[in-house]
C-alpha cells in the first residue's frame, strides 16, 4: 500500500491504528489523528448534535464522547484501506459491531500535508453479512 502523506505510515497501518483506538473507546487517540481545524461529517452527528458537520477538535471530542456514552460494546473490523496519494485521501471500509447491531461502514479521510486529518466523512448503515 502506498505511504500516507508523511511517508512513514501505510494506509493499512493508519487504518489499523484508527480501528484500535475506536475498539479501545479511546477518543483522545482518535482525536490525535485529526488537525485542530478538522471537520467531520456523519449522519450520527446530525442525530446527536443537530448538525451533520462537526467543526474543530473540541466539538469533535464532545460529539464522540457523547456518541459512545451508551455503547456497551463496540468492535470495528477492517475490511480494506485505499490511499490516493494525489488527493491525499484515505478510504477505510470496515464492519462495525455496536451491541447486537452489525453494519458495513466506510469513512473517507482527507489529509493536510502534515499527515493530520483535515476532514472525515462517515458512511454507514448497510447490514453486514
Amino acid at each position: 500500500m502506498p505511504p500516507i502523506v508523511t511517508g512513514h505510515v501505510s494506509a493499512s497501518a493508519w487504518a489499523n491504528r484508527w480501528i484500535e483506538a475506536w475498539n479501545a473507546l479511546d477518543v483522545e487517540s482518535v482525536l490525535a489523528l485529526f488537525a485542530d481545524d478538522c471537520q467531520f461529517r456523519s449522519p450520527k452527528a446530525a442525530a446527536i448534535t443537530g448538525c451533520g458537520t462537526v467543526i474543530g477538535k473540541p466539538a469533535l471530542r464532545a460529539y464522540w464522547t457523547r456518541a459512545i456514552e451508551n455503547i456497551a460494546h463496540l468492535r470495528f473490523t477492517l475490511s480494506s484501506a485505499h490511499w490516493d496519494g494525489v488527493q491525499r485521501t484515505l478510504l477505510i471500509r470496515y464492519t462495525a459491531e455496536l451491541g447486537v447491531l452489525r453494519i458495513q461502514a466506510a469513512e473517507v479521510f482527507d489529509f493536510h500535508a502534515d499527515g493530520s486529518v483535515a476532514c472525515g466523512t462517515a458512511f454507514y448503515g448497510a447490514p453486514a453479512d
